[in-house]
């Protein structure tokens, strides 16, 4: 039977990056909201969302986080893209609402980032190095389109950078620095690498649109599929 691959949809999220998974014939992918869901996947991706809180709140209130987390506990595998990668975090903190309708709220807790949210966006076509699994040293490229700025909390050093940023090409000005809340600096763009993956190779997160059209990293998390 083929490997069954899921992307939950969310009011905010997007599906169109995914397109080249349901083309895939090793693998068969389902679009499929928290309420459709019935289990039976190898692989649940979180896709970007255009007001992480409020998709955050959609997945507790519709069954979404008891799903992702049966389905750990069963050896399955979690892919966080962009808003799907700060919701798989430890908190987000929204100042000016503009993810939803909460300042504060706690993330899934599988990832160590915390994300704030600032006034304007980072939008590029970035360029970087894979550095995990049997895609490592591989090129990847991918679009970033976020005002989120993720910290790393202390206990990531459990959990790899999945990328080195080779280079960033902005399609509007970098964003400034700010201090955003007291305490953070928020300075989306400044960022060296990019997204975390679990020792076990089981919770993924990146902020790169378009990962799953580089084929270092299909090498990279199809493998570990089958580890």
């Amino acid at each position: 039977m083929k490997p069954r691959l899921v992307i939950l949809d969310l009011p905010f999220g997007g599906r169109d990056e995914f397109e080249p998974l349901e083309g895939m014939p090793e693998f068969r992918t389902d679009c499929l909201s928290p309420q459709s869901y019935r289990g039976g996947a190898q692989v649940i991706i979180l896709p970007g969302s255009g007001k992480t809180v409020a998709d955050l709140s959609y997945l507790r209130a519709n069954g979404g986080t008891e799903i992702i987390r049966h389905h750990l506990s069963q050896g399955g595998v979690v892919v966080g893209v962009c808003g799907g990668y700060q919701i798989l975090g430890e908190t987000l903190i929204d100042p000016a609402l503009t993810q939803g309708d909460q300042v504060q709220v706690e993330g899934l807790g599988y990832l160590p980032i915390s994300t704030v949210f600032g006034p304007s966006m980072l939008a590029s076509v970035t360029t970087g190095e894979l550095l995990v699994g049997a895609g490592a040293g591989g090129q990847v490229m991918g679009e970033e389109h976020r005002s989120g700025y993720s910290a790393l909390m202390p206990r990531g050093s459990r959990h790899a950078a999945l990328h080195k940023v080779v280079r960033r090409d902005l399609l509007k000005p970098c964003p400034a620095p700010a201090n955003v809340v007291p305490g953070e600096l928020w300075h989306p763009g400044s960022e060296e690498f990019d997204g975390l993956v679990s020792a076990d190779r089981r919770i993924w997160g990146t902020y790169f649109h378009l990962i799953f059209y580089n084929d270092a990293f299909l090498r990279s998390f199809f493998k570990s599929l089958t580890c």
